[in-house]
């Protein structure tokens, strides 16, 4: 349940960065533009720059700029900070029809999924994210806490080193393929 609770204020602090990035993005293509953060997520050593880099990041995956998609946006966040998931859901539903191609609606409503343990419409929405942006490094590290949940470590550790291969500044997923690299040892990969 606390990685839950972990998952969801992030998701939530993804809210604070909508609009108030210390580094704002230029106008410019959006996949240069990712291309170039990603850049310097692998690059920088510096812990306060890479947050920096990430919000920034989750900022590009959640810019619709469509004012009525925004809207339901922030609703589901409000929504999933006040324990409210059915009604975050049921925005986030409405997010993926109007916006098909915003990244953060389908791994927003996967995080909204996996709270309430429905792992296959999480599984689906997490799908659909990483065919829109396959770094995504949320929605890998979550689709790790889902292998871990049914028990599938081998599968966990695979989803967990991927997060990382896109975003090595992931203290907490750093600890579970530790942790699962000592759990493995003699099984083969």
């Amino acid at each position: 349940m606390g990685r839950i609770v972990g998952s969801l204020l992030a998701i939530i602090l993804l809210g604070t960065v909508m609009g108030c990035s210390p580094k704002p993005v230029e106008r410019v293509d959006r996949q240069d533009s990712l291309d170039i953060l990603f850049e310097r997520l692998h690059v920088t050593t510096n812990t306060v720059e890479a947050r920096v880099i990430e919000a920034t990041i989750r900022q590009v995956w959640a810019r619709s700029e469509r004012a009525e998609v925004d809207k339901m946006m922030t609703q589901a966040i409000a929504a999933l900070h006040a324990g409210a998931i059915d009604a975050a859901i049921g925005a986030l539903d409405q997010v993926v029809v109007l916006a098909p191609d915003l990244v953060a609606g389908w791994n927003l409503r996967a995080t909204a999924h996996y709270a309430q343990d429905d792992f296959s419409a999480a599984l689906a929405d997490i799908a659909m994210t990483l065919t829109l942006e396959p770094r995504h490094f949320g929605a890998w590290a979550g689709l790790g806490l889902i292998m871990l949940d049914l028990d599938r470590k081998q599968a966990a550790l695979r989803a967990f080193e991927t997060a990382l291969r896109y975003n090595p500044h992931l203290p907490d997923v750093r600890d579970d393929v530790a942790a699962l690299r000592g759990q493995l040892v003699g099984l083969p990969l």
